[in-house]
């Protein structure tokens, strides 16, 4: 995987909760010699407005190639939901469980490809590879239309999570490379709301292709083509679009560059670092904050990836027919688009991530209790409707979890070694998901219901567990800074008031950077 850099571990730390103490070896200190040559020993100050600006330019580029790809993922893993009620169970002779089996495989595939595509994305231009792997995941979905039984099913479901697994990472990537520590949360969120959007566009997408009846391809068929062509085309449009880095961005003036590097010195998480460091890989797997992260991950995602498969399912089988069902996803995707921007949106004006977090637990954990004890009829559907858009609330976990993961881990490697920890898991929760709906288990699915309330309470139990972590290494290193800044004490000031940002782009992790505070 390249160089690799081997040094003593000279910094004092008393156990893996509690951040290093200084000095910062030198060793350890390795700027990026791309950014290097847009940064200089004297921090240029951005004024908000050149700040808003140049925000507003990035946007154009960066996060219009975001939500468009986020979309078009969303609307491909998807489309399994959308064909399950347009035939696909009784043309594919689906049974038992082969359906959740289709849902779990595609995981599958994203567990498979989590790790290459992380260690892959430290060392390759991001954009291009990105872009590569959409549209060979646009080919797959195209080709699915060709796939008539459970093997062939399998077979493309399984290629497809591979390709898709490089889409979160690189964008908490580029999110954290483009954008300040105090947009990232929202940006996040905008773009993990495409997921919205892709019910509301997808639902209708689908209800049209549901009328194609009594022709040589079935409905579900037609609408694999069209996806998968579309995605083909995107992956075009974003391989020329998309830049890989502010210093290789052409489309940009060199002051601009250098300005967009400023603006997010910060974040202190630096924008790239293409040596591999073996002692920030050992120093993610010892830290008990990303093992936190991976728990969320998967009491989150066992959770959302039951709900996103079988959504259409527990909807119809409140009573809606299949077309019914299909124009309901508008309604469905336009309350997750609010749910997701609401929480990102909360988090960003109160400072307080995890609290919204806790917070946007309250909804579906009434939503299940109503579906859970309810009997469908005539009567009762719209209630269990609302009660399951209730659910939906959950969803807006997962952009949480993965805004604070962007702005809470430093170090190149220590964040490529995390972001493939935390979204193996992502994709074995994910995996795991659609197994907890069983076919036995139709169509009230109680026992499902009974552990999702589980997971509610083990959710909330382990973000109570990373607050107290968090809030313990910012105490401990605004305490090592007031030490070591003896005039800034004897002022009155606070520590966080006197950081330089010196350390910025010197690849040092979140434990070893003096001037890095935790998102909480």
């Amino acid at each position: 995987m390249g160089e690799e850099k081997h040094s003593p571990q000279t910094t004092h730390h008393e156990d893996n909760i509690t951040p290093y103490t200084p000095p910062v070896p030198q060793t350890h200190r390795d700027e990026d010699q791309e950014t290097a040559a847009y940064t200089g020993q004297v921090v240029t100050y951005v004024d908000e407005e050149t700040s808003k600006k140049l925000f507003w330019t990035i946007n154009r580029r960066i996060l219009a190639c975001m939500l468009g790809t986020y979309f078009c993922q969303s609307l491909d893993k998807g489309t399994l939901g959308f064909a399950s009620i347009m035939g696909i169970k009784k043309d594919a002779h689906l049974v038992g469980q082969d359906y959740s089996w289709l849902g779990t495989i595609l995981y599958m595939g994203v567990l498979v490809g989590e790790y290459p595509t992380n260690l892959l994305l430290q060392k390759l231009p991001v954009a291009k590879y990105l872009s590569t792997n959409v549209f060979l995941w646009g080919c797959v979905i195209a080709c699915s239309a060709a796939a008539k039984d459970f093997k062939a099913l399998m077979v493309v479901r399984f290629l497809l999570g591979v390709f898709e697994s490089c889409v979160q990472p690189s964008f908490i990537i580029m999110t954290s490379m483009w954008y300040t520590k105090r947009e990232q949360a929202v940006l996040t969120s905008l773009w993990y709301c495409m997921t919205g959007v892709q019910l509301m566009v997808g639902g209708i997408i689908a209800w049209g292709a549901s009328h194609y009846l009594h022709h040589s391809i079935y409905s579900w068929q037609l609408l694999f083509l069209i996806l998968g062509c579309a995605t083909c085309a995107w992956a075009i449009f974003i391989g020329w679009w998309l830049p890989d880095s502010p210093m290789k961005a052409k489309c940009f003036s060199e002051d601009q560059k250098r300005l967009m590097i400023e603006r997010v010195r910060a974040n202190e998480t630096g924008i790239q670092n293409k040596t591999y460091k073996s002692y920030q890989m050992l120093e993610a797997i010892r830290d008990p904050v990303i093992w936190c992260y991976v728990m969320l991950q998967i009491t989150s995602t066992l959770v959302i990836g039951g709900l996103g498969v079988f959504s259409n399912l527990i909807i119809a089988s409140f009573g809606f027919s299949v077309l019914e069902t299909q124009l309901l996803n508008i309604a469905q995707g336009a309350v997750t688009i609010i749910v997701m921007i609401g929480s990102a949106t909360l988090a960003q004006t109160t400072g307080q991530t995890i609290l919204v977090m806790h917070a946007w637990t309250i909804p579906p954990i009434i939503g299940t209790a109503v579906i859970y004890s309810i009997p469908p009829d005539h009567n009762t559907r719209v209630g269990l409707l609302i009660a399951f858009y209730c659910t939906q609330f959950y969803l807006a976990q997962g952009n949480l979890i993965f805004s604070m993961i962007s702005r809470n881990v430093a170090g190149q490697t220590k964040k490529s070694t995390t972001l493939a920890i935390t979204f193996v898991a992502w994709a074995a929760g994910n995996m795991t998901a659609p197994q907890i709906f069983q076919s036995g288990d139709a169509p009230r699915y109680k026992k499902g219901f009974t552990a999702h309330f589980c997971l509610y309470v083990l959710f909330n139990i382990i973000l109570v567990i990373l607050r107290v972590l968090l809030t313990r290494r910012n105490k401990a290193k605004r305490s090592v800074a007031v030490s070591a800044e003896a005039e800034a004490a004897a002022a009155g000031c606070k520590a966080d008031e006197k950081i330089t940002h010196a350390f910025a782009f010197e690849d040092l992790t979140d434990k070893e950077n003096p001037d890095f505070r935790y998102v909480i």
